[in-house]
């Protein structure tokens, strides 16, 4: 997920019209490189080029001096695409979904600038239920705005992808799933992605206002996530009362929330098998967040260097250099792929144990396996989908708490 700054431009105000929702809303979720023909190294490599892309674009953003102080900043893009519909009548399609961002928004049609392999061919002078937003309208007040014939917005990703368009109402349709009227989105006339992307638009789960989340009342969600290495299952979105954690009891842990912008976690420690990691106290302090767009963890230098040197002593393999993206890696001896011990990352209150295919990438085509971990180069660490993956995650954005269990996602 690359970070961005959405400068929502906007011409109109806008006050939110009532959004009657369903009491719950189920999504399929596939991973954004299900539909091209990678091969594992391949798939690999795009997963960090995203993730690298995002931590620049977070230290460029936390770096940046001047930026008004009424702009949102939100994360952008992601890895794992929902389907839903638009329009009246609906027309399907896949969207980004991103817990670090806020604005719904999909390619519309006539565009100027198109998604190269977007599949919505969504006119919304076709659709009985589309709406421009008028003047009124709160969420083009939410940012410097002036009042014209239509509220313009522009997102700027940091990574040169970006959407433009108006700012409107239109109905849409989640699973199978009522018809959900009056949801704000971006109609986008303009869109690019830096990195190329089998979809057509991005669904906001963040804590903004703008959110899906946010819209529609849900005061909280939750996703479990396939394997990056198993593209043909399916993971799952639940919203609103559908949203809730039916594993044992005895394998559900919780941790706070503790800010309002992001999904923040008090990050501990880590341990890799029965060894806490000597990482200082003060390390994390507060600045993790746990995100659906960024493929792999990133940490401060420090405590990356003290998982490396644990891991050192428990694989009896010999280093392999020079993997581009990685930060460390070994050289599988004839296929062989050895096992490791769990690794558990201590979140206040809750430890959240990472079987190794949760902290390891295994390319047996290349011959080696590589943490699936990398150095920040931003003030704040990211807690990413790899180590997410087959792991249901609540997010109870009013009680700011967040829940996980291990579960077998492509059968929730």
């Amino acid at each position: 997920m690359e970070l961005l700054l959405c400068l929502l431009v906007f011409f109109l105000l806008h006050v939110p019209l009532a959004c009657p929702a369903p009491s719950g809303i189920r999504a399929t979720l596939t991973h954004v490189d299900s539909n091209g023909d990678f091969t594992v190294s391949e798939r690999y490599r795009r997963a960090m080029r995203r993730s690298q892309h995002r931590m620049d674009a977070l230290g460029e953003m936390l770096t940046v001096s001047g930026i008004d102080a009424r702009a949102t900043v939100h994360d952008g893009l992601g890895e794992y695409m929902m389907d839903l519909a638009v329009g009246t009548p609906a027309l399907p399609f896949s969207a980004i979904m991103d817990t670090g961002s806020d604005l719904v928004w999909a390619q519309c049609q006539p565009c100027v600038e198109c998604l190269p392999h977007a599949a919505l061919q969504y006119d919304p002078s076709n659709s009985s239920t589309y709406s421009a937003s008028p003047c009124t309208d709160s969420y083009c007040n939410a940012l410097p705005s002036t009042c014209t014939t239509a509220c313009i917005y522009h997102c700027d990703y940091m990574d040169s992808s970006w959407t433009e368009g108006v700012l409107s109402t239109e109905t849409f349709t989640f699973g199978s799933g009522d018809p959900i009227p009056s949801i704000t989105f971006g109609c986008g006339y303009n869109n690019s992605f830096n990195t190329p992307f089998y979809t057509s638009g991005l669904v906001g789960l963040g804590p903004g206002s703008l959110s899906l989340v946010s819209q529609l009342g849900f005061g909280k969600f939750s996703y479990c996530l396939t394997s990056i290495d198993d593209l043909s299952s399916t993971g799952t979105l639940l919203l609103g009362s559908f949203a809730d954690l039916k594993e044992p009891a005895s394998a559900i842990r919780s941790t706070p929330l503790v800010a309002d912008s992001y999904y923040f976690l008090d990050l501990r420690g880590i341990s890799v098998g029965a060894t806490l990691l000597p990482i200082p106290s003060d390390t994390f302090a507060n600045n993790i967040f746990i995100d659906s767009g960024t493929t792999f963890t990133t940490l401060p230098r420090a405590a990356i260097e003290l998982v490396k040197q644990e891991l050192r002593s428990v694989v009896d393999l010999p280093p392999a250099n020079d993997i581009p993206w990685f930060d460390a890696c070994f050289q599988l001896k004839s296929g062989e792929v050895p096992q490791l011990p769990d690794m558990t990352f201590h979140f206040s209150g809750a430890d959240m144990v990472l079987p190794m295919p949760n902290y390891m990438v295994v390319d047996t085509e290349a011959g080696v396996m590589c943490l699936a971990m990398n150095p920040s180069s931003a003030p704040v660490s990211i807690f990413g989908n790899f180590q997410q993956q087959n792991m249901h995650i609540l997010y109870d954005v009013a009680g700011k708490t967040l829940s996980f269990a291990p579960a077998q996602c492509d059968k929730l």
